[in-house]
């Protein structure tokens, strides 16, 4: 059910729902990859952060409560920045809370100020947070409509049987067809689903098939990877609705790809 809002209502969350929201960004703050995410709650209404403008470009109204995460400059650490950040965002839908992600880079402004962001840091992506508003602005509906949030790659796109390049086989859409679907529905930077997923029997390889010459602006952060971090979180969170036992690890299955394709993890699925 969740979707961006950019539009909200002007009403204040409640002390105990808030409560409850920072208290999972605090348990959930380690990524797959074991990078730790430092979330941040910023209520731009109060005496704390008076002084602080958070610029989002006219993008979003109605709030100015947002939820900012910093990483270290470490391996993996764009991917389980997304990883933690998805499922903080899906937490809050399941409150009724609004978000929506806004990636970038933030290096010299008001929220790196907010988080005390250290030389080595990176604030990959924040996000509003807030009740819906009842009126879609016009700037929300262009922004729908030039990222195609609405549109999603078909199925077939996206995931495979053993190779890069074979269609997923009847047996494995059996088997994973509803893991799957809930990766295909995940969010990404202006909807380019750069996820991929071969299936080799127990295994769920993830490749990340990159946009060209997407990112060239943006080089502090890397916002496909953080959108792996989101296909990790979607997998991971389908897989335990399930009770499907699963970990994950870092073995490259040397499976042929173009230049663009990139191998970032596996699920074993036990």
């Amino acid at each position: 059910m969740r979707t961006s809002i950019r539009t909200f209502s002007n009403i204040d969350i409640e002390a105990e729902k808030k409560q409850l929201i920072v208290d999972f960004m605090l348990s959930n703050s380690v990524g797959i990859f074991g990078n730790k995410v430092d979330f941040y709650w910023i209520d731009g209404g109060s005496d704390e952060f008076k002084e602080v403008k958070l610029g989002t470009y006219g993008v979003i109204s109605g709030t100015k409560t947002f939820i900012a995460g910093k990483v270290g400059n470490t391996d993996k650490n764009f991917e389980d920045f997304g990883y933690c950040m998805e499922k903080l965002v899906l937490y809050c839908s399941g409150l009724h809370v609004g978000t929506c992600w806004l990636g970038g880079t933030y290096k010299k402004t008001a929220f790196a100020a907010s988080v005390n962001l250290l030389e080595d840091e990176f604030i990959p992506a924040v996000t509003p947070v807030g009740y819906f508003g009842t009126k879609k602005t016009t700037v929300d509906k262009l922004f729908r409509r030039i990222a195609g949030s609405d549109n999603r790659k078909l199925f077939d796109e996206l995931f495979f049987s053993e190779s890069l390049t074979t269609q997923l086989s009847e047996r494995d859409k059996e088997k994973y067809g509803y893991v799957l679907e809930m990766v295909r529905l995940a969010p990404s930077a202006s909807n380019k689903q750069p996820w991929r997923i071969v299936v080799a029997d127990k295994l769920l390889h993830l490749f990340l098939k990159r946009t060209p010459n997407y990112n060239k602006k943006l080089l502090h952060s890397d916002l496909q990877r953080v959108d792996m971090g989101i296909a990790i979180a979607h997998l991971d969170l389908a897989l335990n609705e399930k009770n499907t036992e699963h970990r994950w690890i870092v073995s490259n299955p040397d499976l042929v790809m173009d230049e663009m394709t990139e191998y970032i993890a596996s699920c074993v699925i036990l």
